[in-house]
């Protein structure tokens, strides 16, 4: 509000400053948020779960941006992870980017179609949302290296992101609507 009062003293324009403020706020959170879950995923995990695989943080928030805010901002939002996490893992920037912008709009689609947004709706389409990002990622990286092997890895990883996506999406919806889930 401060920031509001500085540029308008009188009371006109205080929806948009108010709307302003409320912009900055999410845009701050957002940030908060990513660097929270490269932290998670880069520094606190790998220390915390000696079988090796490791939870996919980044594609978790953008498959629950893509749930929350679905349409071309949630591809947007993908889009520009998953160019973050190729360029971290340091080959095929493409392929993250493609599959992580299209589980996101694939995500707000199946929100979209059924019109339920309760903890359970966002765990269930998270893991398929999962499986759908690394299922395209992994087509993507075949057809590019000309070889069968990316989807080993996929049937070995897959399961566990999905279902570690899902109970961590469930969590995450539960903390920002309880009432949902305990009515």
């Amino acid at each position: 509000m401060w920031l509001c009062q500085k540029r308008t003293p009188n009371s006109s324009g205080s929806k948009k400053c108010q709307k302003d403020e409320q912009r900055m706020k999410r845009t701050f959170l957002l940030g908060v948020y990513f660097l929270l879950a490269i932290m998670l995923q880069k520094m606190v995990m790998p220390k915390w779960l000696p079988i090796g695989f490791i939870p996919d943080f980044l594609l978790l928030a953008v498959l629950l941006f893509g749930f929350w805010k679905s349409g071309a901002s949630g591809f947007w939002f993908g889009l520009l992870l998953g160019l973050f996490q190729g360029w971290i893992h340091g080959v095929g920037w493409w392929a993250f980017a493609l599959s992580r912008g299209l589980a996101a709009v694939f995500v707000g689609w199946m929100r979209i179609r059924w019109l339920w947004t309760s903890p359970l709706a966002v765990s269930f389409c998270t893991a398929v949302g999962t499986v759908f990002a690394e299922t395209l990622l992994a087509i993507l990286f075949a057809i590019s290296e000309r070889s069968l092997s990316p989807f080993s890895l996929l049937f070995t990883i897959a399961a566990f992101e999905a279902s570690v996506n899902s109970l961590f999406a469930f969590l995450i919806s539960w903390l920002k609507q309880p009432r949902e889930v305990l009515a």
